[in-house]
């Protein structure tokens, strides 16, 4: 196991250095005295673990992390600290290990055998399947995985603004995501979290799935299969009547709302715009089905539109007209009814003029 050792404190880091070297599972590959000097060999150099003291002068050990991580989050960090106040900081940020200073020997071979473990736990895997329909889960293509865990709600919700934005400023995400905090705790917010999304993707290879720069952030759509980007995409093409029938893939894609059961503000707006889409899409296919005698294929999307949308009329005035041309009138008064009361009590409106007269 390849390991670098960053500490502006030269006995402690030559002291840690000699005792990392009596163990015959690492290999040291540097020593660093500053943050710059270990970045530019992370760059260059493939390392398994970093031991970073988390209270050097240039920057603190949480940004450095980061840093460390935006290069490769496949890096496991291990935070040493002098200080008792620091371990609870080093467990949040869900670092491999913290060790407090001066280290026993004993102490330093658990933290070599976490390291270890995770070394060996980490599995690569093709892309990451994310779904956003019906809910939100993200999980990795190898289908031994289950779903990712986040470290928290809001790690949560980042991703998901970024797979909902695909490339989005740091400014936007401040103003969507933390507009209450002052621009600088913001951008420190950001920075951790991104941390933890990397963190979390780390083990099955799929770091990569995020990249970085100074001022945006953006989803590498390579590594990932996306429902609402395949809806997206045959809603598109339903629009431009590039193919005539794309129900059942639509169906299929299509599980629920956008994030639902999520408290997500910013992505209500998208929610109705892509379900008033879908449906118009359905509509469309149902009245091409109709107009081409086709009965049951129209029937069977007017009952899709129906079970998401119940107060449509235009699904609704179909079915009834379906059902009154195949002689099932007890049927059609029964869906009728069943609007009227919903129309009624939902929006305090009576059903359209046409479609009242159609049940005269």
């Amino acid at each position: 196991m390849k390991v670098i050792l960053v500490d502006d404190e030269e006995l402690s880091l030559k002291r840690l250095g000699d005792m990392l070297k009596e163990l015959s599972d690492v290999e040291i590959c540097g020593l660093f005295y500053t943050a710059a000097d270990a970045l530019r060999y992370i760059r260059v150099a493939k390392v398994d673990a970093v031991f970073l003291d988390i209270c050097i002068p240039e920057v603190d050990g949480l940004t450095l992390a980061s840093k460390i991580q935006e290069i490769d989050s496949s890096i496991n960090v291990v935070f040493v600290t002098g200080y008792d106040e620091y371990a609870v900081t080093a467990f949040e940020l869900e670092a491999v290990d913290y060790l407090m200073k001066p280290i026993g020997k004993d102490r330093l071979e658990r933290t070599i055998q976490r390291l270890l473990r995770a070394c060996a736990e980490r599995q690569i895997a093709q892309y990451l399947r994310v779904s956003c329909l019906g809910g939100f889960q993200a999980a990795p293509s190898n289908s031994s995985f289950s779903s990712i865990s986040w470290r928290s709600p809001k790690t949560e919700e980042l991703f998901a603004f970024l797979i909902f934005k695909r490339k989005v400023s740091r400014d936007e995400i401040i103003n969507t995501l933390w507009d209450d905090l002052d621009p600088d705790k913001a951008l420190k917010n950001i920075n951790t979290t991104v941390y933890y999304i990397r963190k979390a993707l780390s083990p099955f290879g799929l770091e990569k799935c995020i990249t970085t720069t100074h001022k945006e952030i953006r989803i590498n759509s390579d590594l990932i299969s996306c429902d609402l980007y395949e809806l997206e995409k045959l809603l598109s093409k339903a629009t431009r009547g590039s193919f005539i029938d794309p129900t059942d893939l639509l169906i299929e894609l299509y599980g629920g709302e956008l994030f639902q059961g999520k408290a997500y503000e910013w992505s209500f707006a998208k929610s109705r715009s892509l379900e008033s889409s879908f449906i118009k899409a359905l509509l469309s296919a149902a009245d091409y089905h109709r107009n081409n005698f086709n009965y049951a294929a129209a029937e069977r999307i007017y009952q899709v539109i129906l079970s998401i949308d119940p107060l449509n009329e235009d699904a609704c005035g179909s079915m009834i007209k379906l059902c009154l041309l195949s002689g099932r009138k007890t049927e059609a008064q029964r869906l009728y009814l069943r609007l009227e009361n919903l129309l009624m009590n939902e929006l305090g409106e009576k059903p359209q003029e046409k479609l009242r007269k159609l049940m005269e």
